[in-house]
């Protein structure tokens, strides 16, 4: 890489970096009538039904403007990561797998021009609760967490949208508030889960497989079309 091209590198990341910082911040912002609106806003289908495998595919175009471990790889690369490394680690829990595939379907917000603040970062309470009040009993921050577990929410297992509901909580600011299904999940589902998440991002290593070398796995998950 020549001089020039390595400033120009280096001017681009540093404009990625604060634009997330900013993203990240409005969404610190949000309030209580802002998750309100957004649940609300989203309450009805968006396109009607959809295989799941589709909705993977779109994933190829979505591109989440607050990651700076992934600095712009689409999130279907990052799905990818994700199954990789678990493979690589002998994970072959069909749940996890499952949370893998699907967990950030919700980013898909952002192709429908949803504002970046409301469908990424790590969620954290709003307003003060009682200890183990129960996360389903707590209002969190609104993100792609939120509308993945809406619109998977009866076409997976308890478990399973749980953790899709969940998987970008702040664990340390939650955890006070975990009841003792929360805890549960949080210790076999979410904590395993959260270390192939975050720790498989690269926006350097491009996995080996492509998304079409599971399609047989994601039908066999989803023969039929969701409600999206």
């Amino acid at each position: 890489m020549n001089v020039k091209a390595g400033f120009q590198s280096a001017r681009q990341q540093v404009r990625f970096i604060r634009e997330a910082w900013r993203i990240q911040r409005r969404h610190r912002m949000q309030t209580l009538e802002t998750v309100m609106e957004l649940k609300r806003k989203y309450e009805a289908p968006l396109t009607g039904h959809v295989r799941v495998w589709d909705l993977l595919a779109r994933m190829a175009a979505v591109m989440d403007p607050s990651d700076t471990s992934l600095y712009g790889v689409n999130q279907q690369t990052h799905v990818l990561q994700v199954l990789e490394a678990m493979e690589r680690d002998g994970v072959g829990e069909h749940d996890m797998l499952v949370a893998a595939l699907v967990h950030d379907i919700g980013k898909l917000l952002l192709l429908e021009r949803e504002e970046p603040e409301n469908v990424t970062c790590m969620n954290a309470p709003i307003g003060e609760y009682s200890r183990g009040a129960g996360l389903d009993n707590c209002v969190l921050q609104w993100n792609h967490d939120e509308f993945a577990y809406s619109r998977l929410n009866g076409n997976v297992p308890d478990h399973i949208a749980w953790l899709i509901r969940y998987h970008s909580i702040d664990v340390d600011r939650c955890e006070p508030l975990m009841d003792e299904r929360d805890r549960e999940y949080a210790t076999r589902y979410l904590r395993p889960f959260q270390k192939y998440d975050q720790g498989s991002k690269s926006a350097f290593r491009l996995p080996t497989k492509t998304l079409t070398d599971y399609r047989e796995l994601i039908e066999t998950l989803f023969p039929k079309p969701i409600l999206y």
